[in-house]
């Protein structure tokens, strides 16, 4: 659908505290990405108002609001207690004086109790006045479980909307491992809104439209961490019909924050880029090769695994999700065989590999601990499964890559021309370095380079020093501008298309790389043509 309109609620500009010298932060920036992406207005806070002070980062949000009319301002807000703020009611006549009907609320950051005694004053007039409040978060009762942003507890935020239940919130930020915590809260209290920013669940735009009607779900992207792209793509290729995919692009945004005029679509030019055009209509890749280099797979029938809710992990629903980007090849382990049990998690891989054996390509699992015959593993996995991946998990064997437990597997993978998926370690740059070196005829993919400069930056130093060492894209986080950062200084022929599912939807990670600066040869290099030469090689 090429007419529908896209209003963030979720993007802050301006300076910042510890950011990396890579990462984009001025106005300027939002605007043009809004434009390649098709965005037509956004919902900005200051850096300032989030981590000096409100009042003094307000004003400086004014300012940015003038640089372009597809802008609209968040109010930083806090109590009044200690005179730093307004009380309640002025607090609210300047926000109408600026033309501002969203607030936000940072309770961690700036150290007050997130509670009734101490807020209930503010919240009671922003309720009064139909003011909507966005606040960030995602866990019960521990602030150091998820991501640091999170600003309020689950707990905390449960009490609130059942004693403001005509407080409009928008809950920003909530990560997709917390789905068994916000899903209860959302059924409970009609109240409660969630944007999709970090909430990258296996089909979640589909299950929470389905659990709480499209009318609660908001396009919020998280620019300028993230990419705006990534958020864009879940809406337009996921399975919703047209009217909830327009409710959840801008409908809610516009009806909450009760905005009058909505913002006027960008003019028919098109981006040269066809594979953003392509993207922006919703539409498959189909016409080049896409490859997914890094994916994992539950046991048919599972709704959860582990820690996280996890649905339509199967062979057949995986399958199903690809087609709607035009992926054609999945190369993936068993998210049982990493986690628990390799001989019957790499069991449920052999099986999908023979009921789609053009689409699937398996990593084999291995638990050190647990082998006592490594030729007899060695035959199973490689020789009758065919699988031609190796997937050492350090998160859950705790073993250094480079410890002499893998040798057997990984002298034999040498031998084969074998491709190896390696999650981040502590050690990993040392680790990485030691073994590409002893086994050359392996391609090393070092997993989630994309989750942060500094993660791009550690895979840069590991792909310059091994010819043999690839870099793959996929976190939650979806940094904004780091697959560019990594084609620059490492070049495209050794970054990979992965997107982790389905402990994450596919499609956001697909939206990261298609909504990229990079040219559309190097996005087909990146896409498949990368992992297709790795996977020729393969002697199995």
């Amino acid at each position: 659908m090429s007419n529908r309109l896209y209003i963030d609620c979720f993007a802050m500009v301006g300076k910042r505290g510890a950011k990396d010298v890579e990462a984009r932060w001025m106005t300027e920036d939002l605007i043009e990405e809004m434009e390649w992406c098709g965005i037509h207005g956004t919902f900005i806070t200051h850096g300032t108002a989030k981590e000096y002070d409100p009042t003094y980062g307000n004003r400086m949000l004014l300012r940015e609001l003038k640089k372009s009319p597809r802008l609209y301002g968040v109010w930083t807000v806090m109590p009044h207690h200690t005179g730093e703020m307004p009380a309640p009611k002025d607090v609210v006549s300047e926000m109408r004086d600026h033309g501002i009907r969203v607030a936000k609320m940072y309770p961690r950051i700036h150290r007050y109790p997130f509670n009734i005694d101490f807020c209930g004053g503010l919240l009671r007039e922003l309720e009064r006045n139909e003011i909507l409040l966005m606040v960030e978060g995602g866990h019960l009762y521990n602030f150091d479980i998820f991501e640091p942003s999170n600003q309020v507890l689950l707990s905390d935020l449960d009490a609130i909307l059942a004693t403001f239940p005509n407080l409009k919130v928008v809950l920003q930020g909530s990560r997709w491992e917390s789905t068994r915590y916000t899903q209860p809260l959302m059924k409970k209290h009609p109240n409660l809104h969630l944007d999709l920013s970090a909430h990258q669940g296996n089909h979640a735009i589909e299950l929470f439209t389905e659990w709480y009607g499209a009318d609660r779900i908001l396009f919020g992207t998280g620019a300028l961490e993230k990419s705006p792209g990534a958020a864009k793509a879940f809406i337009d290729y996921c399975t919703l019909s047209d009217a909830d995919k327009q409710l959840i692009a801008a409908g809610n945004i516009s009806r909450l924050a009760k905005m009058e005029i909505p913002p006027k679509p960008y003019g028919a030019k098109k981006n040269p880029d066809w594979i953003v055009e392509r993207a922006k209509q919703g539409k498959p890749l189909d016409n080049m090769l896409v490859i997914d280099a890094h994916a994992h797979m539950s046991h048919d029938g599972a709704a959860g695994v582990g820690f996280i809710h996890l649905p339509y992990g199967d062979a057949t629903s995986m399958v199903e999700r690809a087609k709607l980007m035009g992926i054609q090849k999945v190369c993936v382990s068993g998210f049982l065989a990493v986690w628990v049990d390799y001989e019957e998690g790499n069991k449920i891989v052999w099986d999908a590999m023979k009921r789609y054996p053009e689409f699937y390509c398996g990593y084999a699992a291995l638990q050190p601990q647990y082998v006592k015959n490594w030729k007899k593993e060695i035959k199973t996995v490689h020789g009758k499964y065919k699988m031609g991946g190796l997937k050492p998990y350090h998160p859950r064997t705790n073993l250094a890559y480079n410890d002499k437990l893998w040798a057997p597997w990984f002298e034999y993978g040498n031998k084969i021309n074998a491709y190896a998926l390696i999650h981040p370690s502590p050690n990993v740059v040392a680790e990485v370095n030691d073994i590409a070196a002893k086994y050359p005829n392996i391609a090393f993919i070092i997993a989630h380079c994309g989750g942060s400069f500094q993660d791009a930056r550690n895979g840069i130093e590991m792909a310059k020093k091994n010819p043999n060492v690839y870099l793959e894209i996929t976190l939650t986080s979806v940094t904004y501008r780091v697959i560019e950062f990594m084609v620059e200084h490492i070049g495209a022929e050794r970054v990979l298309f992965g997107t982790d599912q389905p402990m994450r939807d596919p499609i956001p990670q697909f939206g990261w790389m298609a909504y990229s600066h990079c040219t559309v040869a190097e996005k087909k290099k990146m896409f498949g043509l990368n992992m297709q030469r790795i996977l020729k090689r393969v002697k199995v």
